[in-house]
């Protein structure tokens, strides 16, 4: 079959419609569906009814799965999945991280090599008067970069940059502060298992499967660009902090229950929003694919 996408007004995240997840699915439909993904580095597939078992298979066709690092936040029947949540269990402990991903980032940047993607699944949503909270945003690196000066990204494409867990702790703890916020815990907890060197990756990627260029930090992570001046680093990495994340780049998610979304990790980078608090719940299942193989 030919898949039917319904494209929004940005750059990414645009629509798969008329694929039903929970049946089997032809190889056919599938290479449209990952070509689609290796394209636009986030799509959206709605009124999705998945068991794990079924996120899982359809997670596996594009390759290999890691487990998230923290052992404690992956489902105990199915460790493959990551449970992103803030209902509390029978323990009296979150059945999964309740504060994943809060500012700009790219998943597992704390990891030499880095995943390709995720895919995560809504099964409990929270709302307030009828409306979603929780929304997810994601901006394309590969649109940014394309938008950047010829000469600067002749610079960029050979400089290396400093990704700093000290720095983004610190980051985190005070913005978590700024706005009152009491959540952050886990992910801290999460840096203090990890340690605390720098982890050093290029801040131009080139896309292993579609070879297009990307913006490739997290917000309040870089510490600086190495070999730069540390007051011209500065600046850069500002710069580009607010450049990749500018509107014109950037897709909103509206999350609904059955909502499935894949995104890319060197296509681009995203947000999730934390404006809601229990009794409201939000229950997500995530998969995450391993390193990116070249495309065929």
């Amino acid at each position: 079959m030919s898949i039917e996408i319904a494209y929004n007004d940005a750059p990414l995240g645009h629509e798969i419609r008329g694929v039903d997840l929970s049946e089997d699915m032809d190889d056919a439909t599938f290479a449209e569906i990952e070509a689609t993904y290796d394209r636009y580095g986030t799509i959206v597939l709605r009124d999705q009814r998945l068991t794990p078992d079924r996120q899982l298979a359809f997670s596996r066709r594009f390759g290999p799965l890691d487990r998230y690092v923290l052992e404690r936040y992956n489902h105990k029947k199915w460790p493959e999945i990551f449970v992103i949540s803030n209902i509390i269990g029978d323990d009296g402990e979150p059945i999964g991280m309740s504060d994943a991903g809060r500012y700009w980032h790219t998943d597992m940047w704390l990891t030499h090599n880095p995943p390709r993607g995720s895919i995560l699944y809504a099964l409990e949503i929270p709302q307030e008067n009828g409306e979603p909270l929780g929304d997810t945003y994601f901006a394309s690196t590969g649109a940014a970069y394309d938008a950047l000066p010829n000469t600067l990204k002749v610079r960029l494409d050979t400089t290396k940059a400093a990704f700093s867990k000290r720095q983004y702790a610190e980051f985190r703890a005070r913005t978590n502060k700024e706005i009152d916020r009491p959540s952050g815990q886990a992910s801290q907890q999460a840096l203090k298992d990890l340690g605390d060197e720098d982890i050093i990756h290029d801040i131009v990627r080139v896309h292993p499967r579609t070879g297009r260029k990307c913006l490739y930090l997290c917000e309040g992570v870089v510490s600086h660009l190495i070999g730069w001046d540390k007051a011209e680093s500065d600046s850069m990495i500002a710069f580009l902090e607010r450049h990749v994340t500018d509107p014109q780049f950037v897709y909103r998610h509206r999350w609904r229950v059955g909502d499935l979304v894949m995104w890319d990790n060197c296509a681009c980078l995203h947000k999730a929003t934390g404006d809601f608090e229990l009794p409201l719940r939000r229950h997500m299942h995530r998969t995450t694919l391993s390193s990116a193989r070249p495309s065929a």
